[in-house]
């Protein structure tokens, strides 16, 4: 449907910020997708980028660095959820029923113009490929239930072999798509990294734990892959924001844990016509966890979702009360072991969502001898990965990081 040129979607959406605000609990629950941003053909990519010398990125820490304990306390600097006006509420619920949101309704746009509200100079960065840096784009690495998985691939064109980093795209579980993340992907191949974005399930069909498996997936197809793309299947990493940075905490959690792995995660979406191939590990050596929360299960997460469900609760298929084993099993603080990967937490300031468990993480990977840290970025919005002035410092941060942690070794793929 189109209403003067618009799609239904934008007009929805843009009916819903006006009517309800911007404030993520206002939105109603959006209509399952894959939160791609087009559906490719099997196989499908068009290489592109110039023959040049990789243009390294500038490493170094930004914000308050510590290795365990509770972030740094800090008044929020993204808006409460707004009141909806009392003048307009069956107005309102009828245009939200009408005109569904899509994943589209979470974008970088979006994000910009939510940030502004507080922090006026946010700006969005370039989009635009380095030097040096060769696209793959649009390449399908799996097909639940015939839904077509697609992810992007930034290499730096050395001839060399690079580590590997899954990029995870935010939006609550519910929206988002992966083309938000391609800025920061870029970034990272500029520094030396195969940086990719992914699309995974989300809405009804990426319930838990859908979309973790669509990540694990992912990460057997760059395994399988490796050779065709220059990566170092020995060294893969992965980074994501907001619901994404769940899904990346989860994702280096759960290295090894069989009941996870999920249907789709023989790395076979471009071979079907190939016989099955000896298991490809989804084991991931590294995460950077941007703002996204690591314990569904903490007291105050539960009783802010008992009061006013959201997207925690749908994503989980419903309330604690109901579903506690799946809260917890969902949660990546559950599942650190001795074969979880090294995570960074990169935490903003902000008060609203409840973010819990990152510090009790970090802690608990600490007492198994692992690597983890917390670094909180003073005064930022929830999505301060996303946007300038902040994305410098987050990248050159994760850069470093990543450095450390998927230096060359020679170790096993499963440690």
């Amino acid at each position: 449907m189109h209403f003067l040129g618009h799609t239904s979607e934008l007009v929805g959406m843009f009916l819903r910020n006006v009517l309800w605000g911007f404030g993520e609990n206002a939105l109603p629950a959006p209509p399952a997708t894959t939160g791609s941003t087009s559906t490719p053909a099997v196989g499908s990519g068009l290489a592109s980028g110039p023959s040049a010398p990789p243009r390294s990125t500038a490493s170094h820490a930004f914000g308050q660095r510590r290795q365990e304990g509770p972030p740094a306390s800090g008044a929020p600097t993204a808006s409460a959820r707004s009141t909806p006006p009392r003048t307009f509420p069956l107005l309102a619920f009828a245009l939200s029923a009408a005109l569904p949101l899509s994943g589209a309704d979470f974008t970088r746009e979006s994000a910009l113009a939510q940030a502004q509200k507080t922090h006026p100079s946010a700006a969005l960065p370039s989009d635009e490929l380095p030097t040096g840096v060769i696209a793959t784009e649009n390449v399908v690495y799996a097909s639940p239930a015939g839904t077509p998985l697609a992810l992007d691939l930034y290499r730096p064109d050395t001839g060399k072999l690079h580590p590997a980093v899954l990029v995870i795209h935010g939006g609550g579980w519910d929206a988002g798509s992966r083309a938000m993340e391609r800025p920061f992907a870029k970034r990272l191949a500029a520094a030396g990294f195969v940086a990719v974005t992914v699309s995974y399930r989300v809405g009804e069909a990426g319930r838990f734990p859908a979309a973790l498996h669509d990540l694990k997936a992912a990460v057997r197809w760059l395994r399988a892959h490796a050779d065709q793309h220059g990566i170092d299947p020995a060294r893969i990493g992965a980074v994501g924001g907001s619901a994404g940075g769940q899904l990346a905490a989860l994702l280096g959690a759960t290295n090894g844990v069989a009941s996870l792995e999920g249907e789709s995660s023989d790395g076979r979406a471009n071979r079907p016509s190939v016989p099955l191939p000896p298991p490809v590990s989804s084991t991931v050596q590294a995460v950077v966890d941007i703002d996204g929360l690591a314990d569904f299960t903490a007291e105050t997460l539960v009783t802010q979702q008992n009061a006013k469900p959201s997207a925690p609760s749908r994503f989980l298929g419903g309330s604690f009360a109901e579903r506690a084993d799946v809260w917890r099993e969902a949660s990546p603080i559950t599942h650190v072991g001795p074969a979880s990967a090294a995570t960074l937490f990169l935490n903003s300031t902000v008060t609203n969502p409840i973010l819990p468990g990152r510090a009790e993480m970090a802690a608990k990977l600490h007492a198994l001898g692992l690597r983890a840290e917390v670094i909180v970025f003073p005064d930022t919005p929830h999505t301060f990965w996303l946007l300038q002035p902040w994305q410098d410092r987050v990248v050159s941060t994760t850069v470093e990081f990543l450095r450390r942690e998927l230096a060359p070794c020679p170790a096993s793929i499963g440690r």
